[in-house]
């Protein structure tokens, strides 16, 4: 199976950016006929001072982690002088590691790689909404500071997972979850999602983290109360788009895995302190088989294996 492929073209000879924006055109269209649920087009960055000192701008350019950046001037630029846009698109979110920018607008994930001393050299990287099959979140750690984003898509070789780290208190982590969430598992019947306010702090430690269980000591998972669940998820984080309801929920000392009725949410917390939580998103629309085994005399374990089309996610056990 070819899943990647790579046409070599001469620079003086055929105008890149105008082929980059007909497969934009042609791929894209078809995001657009599955849109998600209603989004404001209003921008949802609003910290973006520069950094404060030279050793913060020696580290922003050094690293990898990603800090917010004013999308209404980088929107403009991709739409002018350097046309990457459709007409219809719009830059929502945008951030910077050093040279290299990370940009969500409304039908995808555009990532810049800028490349070579000069820095001429860029590498345009388009993810449509449509083609990620599942994602995670990662909150920041007691010695791990940076908030993580993996999106899974079903490319198997070059693009099956995309990892992005951003700055703690530098973007908004849950409300990156909260977009994705909107555009790849809302309908269109969905009332318009509302982002609301930033909150720098929430890739910090929650206000109410999940306590610990003697449940799923052997790593069995026992179910508990779906309602005690979905109230959290809609408020610490706000996970849940307002037509989502949790129905069922399982735990297994502090991890929980949680059914709603459009998707499968993993709650991994880590390390010893517990600060560090991972919330895995699999919609059900990418689960394509499923089997379950029931408990034997000697094995006293019941077993459910969900099969994915998704390249880094080949298959789930519970």
């Amino acid at each position: 199976n070819v899943s990647y492929f790579e046409l070599d073209f001469n620079k003086n000879r055929v105008d890149m950016i105008a082929m980059n924006y007909y497969l934009s055109h042609r791929l894209l269209m078809l995001t657009k006929m599955e849109p998600g649920a209603p989004i404001s087009m209003n921008t949802l960055t609003n910290q973006f001072e520069p950094p404060s000192n030279s050793f913060e701008r020696l580290w922003q350019f050094l690293g990898s982690d990603n800090r917010e950046l004013d999308p209404v001037a980088i929107d403009q630029e991709l739409h002018t002088s350097t046309k990457m846009l459709l007409d219809d698109e719009k830059v929502l979110m945008a951030f910077v590691a050093g040279r290299d920018r990370t940009l969500f607008t409304n039908l995808r994930v555009l990532i810049l790689d800028v490349q070579g001393l000069s820095g001429k050299k860029i590498e345009y990287q388009s993810i449509p909404y449509k083609s990620i099959r599942a994602w995670s979140v990662q909150t920041a750690g007691h010695w791990d500071r940076d908030t993580e984003v993996n999106l899974y898509t079903r490319n198997r070789w070059d693009m099956a997972k995309v990892n992005l780290d951003f700055r703690t208190g530098k973007a908004d982590i849950q409300q990156i979850n909260r977009f994705l969430c909107a555009l790849i598992i809302g309908l269109p019947s969905d009332p318009k999602v509302d982002f609301g306010l930033k909150d720098y702090k929430s890739g910090n430690e929650e206000a109410k983290p999940i306590t610990g269980s003697s449940m799923g000591i052997l790593n069995n998972m026992a179910e508990i109360d779906a309602k005690t669940i979905d109230a959290k998820l809609r408020s610490d984080p706000n996970l849940l788009l307002p037509k989502e309801n949790v129905l069922r929920a399982f735990q297994r000392g502090r991890d929980v895995d949680v059914i709603t009725d459009r998707r499968i949410i993993q709650i991994d917390t880590k390390g010893m302190t517990g600060k560090q939580v991972k919330y895995k998103s699999i919609p059900f629309k990418h689960i394509h088989g499923w089997e379950f085994e029931t408990a034997g005399h000697l094995d006293r374990d019941a077993e459910i294996y969900c099969h994915t089309d998704i390249a880094k996610i080949q298959s789930e056990q519970f």
